[in-house]
């Protein structure tokens, strides 16, 4: 590279100004042994038993962060489903003794036999009637309506069919003003029959029950249409998404592909958000409602009904609620393997195959941290390290991690205040990003960048430790006996 040079800030950039590249690895390798980093860029890989272990060990850990990552998504599923139905067993209880409580207002108005009855004023409303027949075998004909002052009909007319007693449900949609009921009869015995009248302050189980069927067919409707149209662009409205750069895109979950609703989402075809889900659970919800009012009679049924429903409900809750132990379990399980705290949110995590590499093209740094994670609202890179656990961070692990947190400042435009050093399962060094740390990891690039350019990088240690665990002595010419 007779052509590259050093820019205004010391960086070494080749002959088309593009910066010399420098990998977390590279970074690693230097600060272990600038000749082991010189040897692994000429081809030679490492070999020993603890490179073969550390890859096995690495793929083990990226298994269990996804497990983790897809049981904390299985677990806030199984919670959310929990919670609905849960939800729905209240709605019904609370309606089931709300009839039973609720009375019915008994007007004091009734009759017998055939002929007419002044009743007087009737508000608008609904009303029950009553219809007897001490015999029990109807009315045989026999009906009852009601007209105003003017001769109008305002109800009926009703008869009851068949047996010994029915009820009635109608609704006056004005005010009837001296009403008069007439039983108008072809039956031979008069006395057999008799009606009274009363009044309810809320709808009718039966009416109820029609008007929250059609209306769960239109939230349904309605459903539909908004996941097939991309309705939330004509409003401008966007759901929230990380703004990063395209080299970051493992933060869009590129390896943890969300069920639902993915970060980007803004609405479209066979596409679902929270308002979509919330109606759709919300249709079935006043559907079964809905028809449980539809098929009661009076409001004992309904409550019954309600109480039954209710009842189904809180089993299926009580299944779910199972689900929902069950997953947590695993994921506190799984956390006590990884030595993580139960609420961490994995955002990456590196197989080495799917995984995105962050890269800064300002200075030539590129890198893959092993994962992620989100914690008080900071993306905080973690290093897992698999060999002895020391007192304290290497130097070469320190560096490699700190050109992670350099990579996701670059990306993301904003600061992780730092990362995270992890040495088997329990033992964790933060590593503080700060300007000490940052000219640190500068100062490291800039000499890769200067020995890539110029040559020259020789064994900087007289450690026989280095020499005897390095992965390159097969090839080494320098090494410490």
């Amino acid at each position: 590279m007779d052509e590259a040079f050093q820019d205004e800030n010391g960086f070494w950039k080749d002959a088309n100004g593009i910066p010399i590249s420098v990998s977390a690895s590279d970074l690693e390798r230097h600060a272990y042994c600038p000749l082991s980093w010189k040897l692994a860029k000429e081809g030679h890989d490492g070999k020993g038993d603890a490179i073969s272990a550390g890859i096995e060990k690495h793929q083990k850990i990226h298994e269990k962060m996804e497990s983790f990552h897809n049981r904390s998504i299985d677990s806030r599923r199984e919670i959310a489903v929990w919670t609905w139905t849960l939800s729905i067993v209240v709605i019904f209880l609370i309606d089931s003794v709300a009839f039973v409580i609720l009375q019915d207002d008994y007007l004091g108005i009734s009759g017998t036999g055939f002929g007419s009855e002044k009743i007087g004023d009737l508000d608008s409303g609904w009303y029950y009637l009553d219809m007897y027949d001490s015999l029990g075998n109807g009315w045989n004909g026999t009906d009852l309506i009601i007209i105003d002052n003017t001769n109008n009909l305002v109800a009926g007319p009703f008869e009851l069919n068949n047996g010994s007693e029915e009820r009635i449900t109608f609704r006056l949609s004005s005010d009837c003003n001296e009403c008069v009921v007439i039983i108008r009869g072809v039956s031979l015995d008069s006395n057999e029959i008799s009606w009274s009248l009363f009044t309810t302050d809320i709808l009718p189980p039966e009416e109820l029950g029609k008007f929250l069927v059609m209306l769960s067919v239109s939230v349904l409707f309605v459903s539909v249409l908004m996941i097939a149209l991309p309705w939330r662009e004509k409003f401008g409205w966007i759901e929230p998404k990380i703004e990063t750069k395209d080299e970051i895109s493992s933060f869009n979950q590129n390896i943890f592909t969300p069920v639902w609703q993915t970060v980007d989402f803004v609405g479209g075809w066979i596409s679902g958000g929270r308002i979509e889900g919330f109606a759709l659970l919300s249709s079935i919800v006043i559907m079964i409602h809905g028809v449980s009012l539809y098929a009661a009679d009076d409001r004992q049924q309904a409550a019954l009904v309600l109480a039954l429903v209710a009842f189904v409900w809180l089993i299926l809750s009580s299944s779910q609620l199972h689900r929902v132990l069950r997953s947590i379990a695993a994921r506190e399980k799984l956390s006590i393997e990884l030595g993580i705290d139960y609420s961490t949110k994995i955002n990456y995590s590196d197989d080495s195959k799917d995984s995105s590499i962050l890269s800064d093209e300002e200075i030539g740094l590129r890198g893959r941290p092993d994962q992620i994670v989100v914690i008080d609202g900071n993306f905080i890179p973690v290093e897992q390290k698999t060999g002895k656990i020391p007192n304290e961070p290497h130097l070469s692990h320190k560096i490699q991690l700190l050109a992670y947190i350099h990579l996701i400042e670059s990306s993301t435009g904003t600061s992780p205040p730092y990362g995270a050093l992890r040495y088997g399962s329990e033992i964790v060094f933060p590593i503080e990003w700060n300007d000490e740390h940052r000219d640190l990891l500068m100062e490291h690039l800039k000499e890769i960048q200067r020995l890539t350019v110029e040559g020259g990088a020789e064994r900087n240690h007289q450690q026989i430790g280095k020499c005897r665990n390095c992965s390159r002595k097969h090839v080494c010419t320098d090494a410490l006996n």
